[in-house]
């Protein structure tokens, strides 16, 4: 029995974890189709998300199997339970990922601007990292990996807002503007949730390392 939810646990790990490089490889995709307003290739990040959602079902399905079949207990339990919500957690990620594509896709009609698109690309880019780091946090199961992964989410919230700011400003100033603003506030949205989420699972690779459910948030030492 040991060994047999040894096998489960280690095909559902395995599961996740190309779950979470599917999504990275989705918003990266994503990314380029923005920035070469490539719509064809904003097609392929969504018709991607297909794939995601089966093993997303997969995962809880495998989960719930586990855990009704073996009745485990202590770090085996919260790795299940971790797994189930980590799973959650990517699958919305590459969700955020086809917003960006099909905002993408929306937006191709109006005039882009340049250095904005680079300061999204750049704001996409460090949500990866988030979700990257959060990733391999959980993996790990290391704590010190989750507390990092949360404070790499500053850069995008520091970003986030300054572009925010760039885009009421065209807007208030440029009124033919309005509708392509309002598309690319849109996009600094779905890149932000793409990040928050990858919060989320390093406070799940926090559970499962340590035990303890808490919020990570800027500033916040690990607890000692």
């Amino acid at each position: 029995m040991r060994d047999e939810l040894d096998r489960q646990i280690d095909q559902l790990s395995s599961t996740v974890v190309a779950m979470g490089e599917r999504a990275d490889d989705m918003l990266a995709r994503a990314l380029t189709a923005m920035r070469e307003g490539d719509l064809a290739a904003a097609d392929v990040v969504i018709d991607s998300d297909r794939a995601l959602d089966r093993a997303y079902e997969q995962v809880q399905h495998g989960v719930l199997a586990a855990v009704a079949l073996h009745g485990p207990v202590g770090r085996d339990l919260r790795l299940l339970a971790g797994l189930l919500h980590v799973s959650l957690h990517i699958e919305r990620m590459a969700d955020y990922a086809v917003g960006v594509a099909r905002t993408t896709q929306r937006a191709a009609e109006h005039e882009p601007d340049p250095d904005l698109l680079e300061q999204l690309v750049e704001m996409g880019e460090l949500a990866r990292e988030v979700g990257r780091q959060a990733c391999a946090a959980f993996t790990a199961a290391d704590a010190d990996m989750a507390h990092a992964a949360a404070r790499a989410d500053d850069a995008v919230d520091r970003l986030n807002a300054g572009i925010f700011q760039r885009l009421v400003r065209i807007a208030g100033q440029q009124e033919e503007r309005l509708f392509w603003a309002t598309r690319m506030i849109q996009l600094t949205r779905q890149l932000e949730r793409y990040a928050d989420h990858g919060v989320d699972i390093a406070e799940q690779a926090l559970f499962v390392a340590t035990g303890e459910n808490r919020e990570l948030s800027t500033g916040a030492p690990p607890a000692v």
